[in-house]
């Protein structure tokens, strides 16, 4: 009787613990950003970043932080992409933007920092997700989900604009751990 219930206990442990550390859990991103990673065109440029973040609430957040240097011009946006490798994709999630060109049905991005380097942080939600209905992605709770994932797979990526290189000067491929 005392031999069930040990193991009656061990088997609810190992399974009931990971279920209710699964809201706590912290699953990290790190990417490294470079012209060589630019698409359609590969850029030879001085430019680099990291991006790192943290998906966090059982998956209804990402914390972020994205840092640039040696751009060959000002920033004027950043977004992670619904992408794979060597392909271009839409903007899903704004990080920062100068040029007011956010949608309408997410809220307004901060302000991307000027100086070369920088650093920016932030906390991405559902709110934030612009949907790409061409690429099925959808907006809000369905289409954060649809963003984690591609992440997962390797099918989004961090773009960093400039005033020289409009459609992207660094870019990096995110991938959950």
């Amino acid at each position: 009787m005392k031999r069930t219930l040990v193991l009656t206990a061990a088997l609810l442990t190992l399974v009931v613990a990971p279920l209710v550390a699964g809201n706590d859990e912290h699953h990290t991103i790190k990417t490294r950003l470079s012209g060589y990673q630019e698409t359609p065109q590969t850029i030879n440029s001085p430019g680099s970043g990291e991006f790192k973040a943290k998906i966090r609430n059982g998956g209804t957040a990402i914390d972020y932080e994205l840092t640039y240097r040696n751009l060959s011009s000002n920033i004027t946006q950043s977004h992670i992409h619904f992408g794979r490798p060597a392909t271009s994709g839409g903007v899903v999630l704004f990080l920062c933007t100068n040029l007011g060109n956010a949608p309408a049905t997410v809220p307004v991005p901060q302000a991307c920092p000027t100086t070369n380097p920088a650093t920016i942080t932030g906390t991405l939600t559902a709110a934030d997700v612009i949907a790409l209905s061409g690429q099925g992605i959808d907006s809000g709770e369905a289409g954060f989900a649809e963003i984690l994932k591609a992440i997962g797979a390797g099918a989004a990526y961090v773009n960093v604009h400039t005033v020289t290189r409009g459609p992207g000067e660094i870019r990096g491929r995110l991938r959950g751990n």
